[in-house]
């Protein structure tokens, strides 16, 4: 009976201990990537009412209180990046060591499908030249790490998660990882020659409505509030559920910028996709706080959808493209030529994720003489029955010259539409549009279909010109 009852008193002596030591969120970990030259926060949980921080970088310690609930939460500064580890010990009686922590610049990376597709792939559906990236990821184990939100099925607010931590890139890790997210990331240490770190939270089939709060939404003039809060809804196009599950517990975490590649399953209600948008991006800027944090996104890829002809993903396009004049310190890149008629997810991460860069390191990192993203329709003259279009983003003019370009349709006061024949005017920014069959050309289209096969109007850096159309006719396909 004695040696029964001296188990239970040994833990008796060890419970304060176990008690005393600090609980961390899944953000918080071993391999971390941490934003240079910033105030970073860090947060957790623990028992006793005083904790301290102390971080190797600096040798200097914090000390903060837990509130009511028993939640800590400190600002630290942090040095320039570098490939130097370091760690921080978190102490409320037992100290908790991270360790192998680098410095650089983290970004979120969001959206439905085509930002989550991983490196490996969906079923039957590939990345291209993912099986070399994926071989030579050791060779990035100092310069990438990850981590990717876990979905679940839930309504309630989750302020941390399980079962996922910091991966360091490896052959074995890389395989899971967001594939245009990694590219990115690939891209910028190359350039930066920093640590890239990533905070993956995106959910396939997401509805935008499902990133946002309701009172965000609700600022919408004609969203029906009702029907985007339905019960009837899945989790990941409900109204404010992935706010909630997926962008909440990230929340504190201290990054650069946003990467967003979403808007598939907006098409329905593409009228309302600029202003929820532009209401989402105030909504994460503020939760961030951080007013002018960049946010850079994905023009959705061409596909068919029910019908490659139809207009309904163009006027989506044409959304996002509308948004960057109501989203400060935004900026957009063109999949225009890399989309696939039968597959929403097309095989070409790379170039989004290094179209994503591009942007990134010109907008934010001060890299210049490059065009940020690809040619974009500024204006159209009509004469001679031809119609002229001039780009920006083209500087050293487009490109292919000489040749005729696909794509490319024209309409006159009848509102119908032909294809026409196009081609570089010279070796300048403007494209020379005409058809036989429209004498008086007044409205002029480029690959404003679901899908368009054959583009290849770029600019000399290979970035894709952006689709348009000069009217406003809806209701013309």
């Amino acid at each position: 009976m004695k040696r029964q009852l001296l188990i239970p008193a040994l833990l008796l002596l060890f419970l304060p201990f176990a008690q005393g030591k600090v609980k961390l969120p899944a953000m918080m970990g071993d391999h971390m990537v941490l934003q240079q030259n910033s105030s970073v926060r860090l947060w957790g949980r623990a028992d006793g009412k005083k904790v301290t921080i102390t971080t190797s970088w600096n040798n200097r310690t914090y000390r903060t209180s837990t509130d009511k609930d028993g939640n800590w939460l400190v600002k630290v500064d942090t040095p320039a990046g570098g490939y130097t580890p370091y760690s921080i010990t978190i102490s409320d009686g037992t100290p908790v060591t991270l360790s192998d922590i680098l410095i650089g610049e983290v970004w979120i990376c969001s959206g439905q499908s085509n930002m989550e597709m991983r490196m490996m792939g969906n079923s039957a559906q590939p990345v291209d030249n993912s099986l070399e990236t994926i071989l030579n990821a050791g060779n990035y184990r100092d310069r990438i790490r990850f981590i990717t939100v876990p979905r679940i099925k839930d309504i309630q607010k989750r302020t941390d998660f399980e079962g996922k931590k910091w991966e360091v890139s490896s052959p074995e890790t890389t395989i899971d990882c967001s594939a245009t997210g990694y590219f990115f990331a690939k891209q910028l240490t190359q350039s930066l020659n920093l640590p890239v770190g990533l905070v993956i939270n995106s959910w396939g089939g997401s509805a935008i409505e499902a990133w946002m709060d309701e009172q965000t939404l609700s600022t919408i003039e004609g969203m029906n509030i009702e029907a985007a809060k339905s019960p009837k809804r899945d989790v990941r196009q409900r109204l404010e559920c992935l706010y909630n599950l997926m962008l909440w517990p990230v929340k504190n975490f201290t990054a650069r910028g946003f990467l967003w590649y979403q808007g598939e399953s907006n098409i329905s209600n593409h009228q309302f996709y600029a202003p929820m948008m532009t209401a989402m991006v105030q909504l994460w800027r503020n939760v961030w706080e951080a007013p002018d944090m960049p946010f850079y996104y994905v023009q959705i890829a061409p596909y068919k959808y029910k019908n490659s002809r139809d207009i309904e993903a163009a006027l989506l396009r044409e959304a996002q493209v509308n948004a960057l004049k109501t989203i400060p310190n935004s900026g957009i890149v063109p999949t225009t030529d890399i989309g696939n008629e039968f597959c929403i997810h097309p095989s070409q991460k790379e170039p989004v994720g290094l179209r994503l860069a591009t942007l990134a390191l010109t907008q934010t990192y001060g890299v210049r003489k490059l065009p940020s993203t690809g040619p974009m329709m500024t204006n159209v003259e009509y004469t001679d029955g031809k119609a002229i279009v001039a780009f920006d983003n083209a500087r050293a003019g487009l490109f292919p010259t000489f040749e005729q370009l696909e794509g490319f349709e024209i309409a006159g006061a009848d509102k119908k539409f032909y294809p026409a024949k196009a081609k570089v005017v010279g070796r300048s920014n403007k494209v020379e549009v005409q058809s036989e069959q429209v004498p008086q050309p007044i409205a002029v289209r480029y690959a404003f279909r679901n899908y368009v096969g054959n583009i290849t109007l770029r600019n000399t850096f290979g970035l894709s010109a952006f689709p348009f159309r000069t009217d406003t006719w809806d209701d013309v396909k």
